[in-house]
């Protein structure tokens, strides 16, 4: 039932964010930001267009679909033979971000994004989308062909974790800024995500001690955040507009959990914490009737949907994670009766019982089926 991928080259597809990459819609959310009334207007008509004609709309903006890192990240480590590794890598680093002379080489959206933290232009880094291109560099340098381009392109990401900002420190904490420039708001997965590229320099790259200290202390520093039923929210303060939603609280369990993979001391310190969110997610997020995981609980702003195929995504990879094997099966099986029809994947229902976001791949559709190949290739049963 998965949607076929192209073998030799990564998915390009309409996004949810497209209207919101435009001049109309960074506008638009800088001023909804602000508290401003023409913004709350004209966010709320984007939203409402988005929602009932979202086709129409980005023919009208004339939004082509694109190539995304993240999509194409796991595109790659979806592959259980890269047919082409060379093409490969080509595709993996048209996705870079363009500023590698300034912060080493390193991905990010790949288009300007207005958020509570301010806007970020189209080739600003992120701490939270490197990983999957780190994770998609090693997988390359298993080929010969790329392994020497990989290896280097890996090693050329420590300069970007390097970059990024200080924004607490003690002797046992670390936060960093979620991208190389100042930042009013601490990120909570973000720094989770830090601590697991930390972990993979400390595994695979040049500067073992360091990165394992610095690893260790933003472990730390997220543990530290955890609220006491397990839970965290986006942000590390309690401001306004702060929330607690399910994919993320998913980035912060995974992300420690390969970080302890790869490190034995990190794993004893991490791992009453990611018990603890495992059970504040099965408690509070996965729905009883429907066996869905739900979006919120702790929301800032409201809108038309019900079900995201990015939570269920990130759920199903801690399932795998945690080696639940029969649960993430059953799991599957609702996530693909919920958001798959036609031969195609949507990536949101909605409250009229519409799907919406049909093959948008990055916004959790390639996330999932990334997942569903893990799924397919779980290790044969322990004799």
């Amino acid at each position: 039932m998965n949607l076929p991928l192209p073998e030799n080259t990564p998915p390009i597809a309409q996004d949810p964010y497209d209207p919101w990459m435009t001049r109309l819609g960074v506008y638009a959310k800088h001023h909804f930001y602000q508290g401003h009334l023409q913004g709350k207007l004209l966010s709320i008509g984007i939203a409402v267009a988005d929602w009932l004609f979202p086709n129409s709309l980005r023919s009208l903006l004339k939004a082509p679909p694109r190539s995304y890192p993240i999509t194409t990240a796991q595109w790659i480590l979806s592959q259980d033979v890269i047919a082409n590794p060379d093409a490969a890598y080509r595709a993996l680093m048209s996705t870079a971000s363009s500023k590698a002379e300034e912060f080493g080489t390193s991905w990010g959206l790949g288009f300007p994004w207005m958020s509570k933290n301010g806007l970020y232009d189209e080739d600003m880094p992120f701490v939270t989308h490197t990983p999957y291109a780190l994770e998609a560099l090693l997988k390359l340098s298993q080929y010969p062909s790329t392994q020497a381009q990989a290896l280097l392109s890996f090693n050329d990401s420590w300069r970007f974790l390097e970059s990024l900002l200080v924004m607490h420190e003690t002797d046992d904490e670390l936060a960093l800024s979620y991208a190389p420039i100042e930042e009013p708001r601490m990120v909570i997965n973000a720094n989770a995500y830090a601590c697991y590229s930390y972990c993979l320099h400390a595994a695979h790259g040049e500067h073992k001690a360091v990165a394992l200290a610095k690893a260790t202390k933003l472990a730390c520093w997220v543990m530290n955040q955890q609220q006491e039923n397990g839970s965290w929210y986006y942000y590390a303060d309690q401001e306004p507009g702060n929330f607690i939603d399910c994919f993320h609280s998913c980035f912060v369990i995974k992300n420690l959990f390969k970080a302890a993979t790869l490190n034995p001391d990190i794993k004893q310190r991490v791992e009453a914490s990611i018990t603890q969110a495992r059970h504040y997610i099965d408690q509070h997020f996965v729905d009883p009737k429907a066996g869905l995981v739900k979006r919120f609980t702790d929301r800032d702003i409201k809108d038309p949907y019900v079900w995201d195929i990015y939570d269920q995504a990130e759920y199903l990879g801690i399932l795998l994670l945690q080696e639940e094997y029969q649960t993430a099966a059953n799991f599957r099986t609702l996530i693909e009766k919920t958001f798959y029809a036609n031969g195609h994947w949507y990536c949101k229902t909605d409250i009229l019982g519409r799907k919406w976001g049909r093959d948008f791949m990055r916004w959790g559709i390639m996330p999932y089926l990334h997942q569903a190949h893990l799924l397919d290739n779980k290790p044969a049963p322990k004799q």
